[in-house]
């Protein structure tokens, strides 16, 4: 049984949509492999335009699947093919660079039963380690990062003496948690662009009351004179600290609340230790989460489509596809490039 949270069948089922899909388990032996199935589509975009659509079944895996030998990964993997539907297409995230599971997509057994196309690059999954607590943790870290962190730390609460920290776990307390952060969430980048926003009846609070009923969830708020400045939301499970969403006010910006706020997240985890040993950034890397980690592995993902004729077709479009779409990227920035070039060497003559 895998330590992941996503790997917790549990934990899938409690927060999956009830409208948006429906979670279950591939069974194999003593293995069982979790899965997130929704309808969807493999979109076709150019430069932000819909240029195509081909309607799927979409059935998410998530990878780091230590407890699984290559065999192992390849017989499950080849046993999920009887269970597809007509439209049944395998998305794998998460694999970890040279696990089982990565090395049994390279195996001749899978490719007979599905064509393996990698969806975009390989991703850097960040990681703070501290078995040994907090002071440890900070010595693990480069020095010149070390260094910015703390200086940061400084700068804020110089300039903020009235800080405080919140935590919260229990179900009556994460409800005013959310109603608090609410107001200062919609003012951010990712409310304002992406619609992540969080509101006390959308899906990231109705993931909070699930993380909470099952005593996984546990919320962070950092405050300057009783009013939010910035939060971070995530759960426990198997020893690691998953951070699913964090913010800050934008108009401190310059005061690096959530950088303070991480610090002083992986601080109040130490103090969990053994029980929790590791904060896990999840995907996506940026240079804050480099800055802060002290590990980190290389994750890719991967779509799997049946060996069939419509599989090989749609197989065939993505990937040609893809192959534009990197094509006229590569193109425009060349142009970009090329027009950069022609401005300077105007102003040089």
């Amino acid at each position: 049984m895998g330590q992941m949270l996503d790997h917790d069948l549990d934990w899938l089922t409690a927060t999956a949509h009830p409208s948006h899909g429906e979670v279950g388990q591939f069974v194999s032996g003593d293995h069982y492999l979790p899965f997130y199935a929704h309808d969807g589509g493999l979109g076709f975009l150019l430069a932000g335009f819909a240029l195509g659509r081909i309607p799927i079944r979409r059935y998410v895996i998530s990878g780091n699947l230590p407890y699984l030998s290559k065999p192992e990964a390849a017989e499950v993997l080849c046993l999920l093919r009887r269970e597809l539907g007509s439209r049944g297409v395998l998305f794998l995230i998460g694999v970890v660079e040279g696990e089982p599971l990565w090395q049994a997509l390279r195996e001749p057994i899978v490719r007979r039963h599905y064509r393996v196309l990698q969806s975009g690059g390989l991703e850097t999954r960040r990681l703070a380690c501290f078995p040994e607590g907090f002071d440890a943790y900070l010595a693990s870290l480069p020095r010149r990062r070390r260094q910015d962190l703390r200086r940061s730390e400084r700068r804020f609460l110089r300039r903020f003496p009235g800080w405080s920290l919140g935590v919260y776990t229990e179900p009556e307390l994460l409800g005013r948690f959310l109603g608090q952060v609410e107001p200062v969430s919609l003012r951010t980048y990712q409310s304002r662009l992406h619609g992540l926003g969080i509101t006390e009846t959308g899906w990231i609070a109705r993931k909070v009351r699930a993380g909470a009923r099952l005593g996984k969830a546990r919320c962070y708020a950092l405050f300057v004179d009783g009013q939010p400045v910035a939060w971070r939301i995530g759960f426990v499970h198997g020893g690691i600290y998953y951070s699913h969403h964090i913010g800050y006010d934008p108009r401190l910006a310059q005061w690096h609340p959530g950088i303070v706020l991480q610090l002083k997240v992986i601080e109040d985890l130490c103090q969990l230790t053994p029980a929790v040993s590791e904060l896990d950034m999840l995907y996506g890397d940026n240079p804050v989460k480099e800055k802060l980690s002290n590990a980190c592995r290389r994750e890719g993902k991967f779509y799997l489509f049946p060996n069939n004729l419509k599989g090989n077709l749609s197989f065939a479009a993505l990937r040609g596809f893809n192959a534009f779409s990197d094509g006229v990227s590569g193109l425009a920035d060349w142009l970009r490039i090329k027009e950069r070039l022609r401005r300077r060497l105007r102003r040089a003559v």
